[in-house]
């Protein structure tokens, strides 16, 4: 009886051992990273174009910033900066100057080095923007505006060539200009 009792104890320890065994694992939850979103003063989540200006190959976008003591001149400060930006990419003219100056000086043994370096960059963007949009404007929680602003990648020559044909000298002012040199 006893030999029974073991057998039968043996062979259902065997059993539930190889049923648990074959069982699958249990599912994890797979955890979402938990990404905090950032309210605007009007309610509004942060757009992910705040972060990260959109990709077009037909467009240019510029994102424009400021603050100022109100909503209304915040929006237009903004709308600059964003005009800005996208001037400096349509065409930006650099000037550079690159100072390096070492001297050395002492005894034999006893010389010193006295080095510098002087890197002066000026950058001035000077284009006539035509056909720059006011996309879509974010207020933060402090107040703070972004605007997006696109600019057609068609309008970089259109623009140069409507300034130059907005410049055409007529018969009255190059009268005018011979008079003044006279």
């Amino acid at each position: 009886m006893l030999r029974k009792i073991v057998t039968i104890t043996l062979i259902a320890f065997v059993v539930g051992t190889a049923f648990i065994s074959c069982s699958s694992a249990p599912e994890e939850k797979e955890e979402v990273p938990v990404t905090r979103k950032i309210i605007g003063q009007d309610g509004v989540p942060m757009p992910d174009w705040v972060n990260k200006n959109p990709k077009s190959e037909t467009h240019f976008y510029a994102v424009g910033y400021a603050m100022k003591s109100s909503r209304a001149i915040s929006k237009t400060a903004s709308g600059q900066d964003a005009r800005d930006q996208i001037a400096r990419w349509v065409g930006t003219s650099v000037k550079n100057a690159l100072v390096s100056y070492t001297s050395e000086g002492g005894e034999q043994t006893n010389t010193q080095t006295l080095s510098h370096f002087e890197n002066i960059s000026k950058q001035v963007a000077e284009q006539t923007l035509v056909g720059v949009e006011e996309d879509e404007i974010w207020v933060d929680d402090k107040g703070g505006v972004y605007m997006l602003c696109s600019f057609p990648k068609a309008n970089v020559n259109k623009s140069f060539e409507e300034t130059v044909g907005t410049f055409q000298r007529n018969e009255a002012a190059a009268f005018a200009e011979f008079k003044a040199k006279e």
